[in-house]
């Protein structure tokens, strides 16, 4: 499988994207992150890509509002897609 995607694949390199995540943000007023508390199994991952100890993990993740800068790499690294913004 993995031979036959790789021979069928567009060759090159991937371009700079220019928007990035320093572009991303929330496109409505008022939403904030959020964590849904069924879904977060505690593993720390949001911790360890957020640079603005917005987050604590303590069992399971909480947001610390003032902290957070909506950079967005906490929502990238969730794997069970527990951070969202409502």
């Amino acid at each position: 499988m993995a031979e036959a995607f790789r021979d069928r694949a567009t060759p090159g390199t991937v371009p700079i994207l220019i928007s990035g995540l320093a572009h991303d943000r929330p496109a409505t007023d008022g939403v904030k992150l959020q964590v849904i508390d069924d879904l977060c199994v505690g593993c720390s991952y949001c911790l360890m890509a957020c640079k603005d100890d917005a987050l604590v993990v303590e069992g399971l993740c909480e947001v610390i509002e003032q902290n957070c800068t909506d950079c967005l790499l906490c929502l990238l690294w969730c794997p069970t897609g527990a951070l969202v913004y409502a």
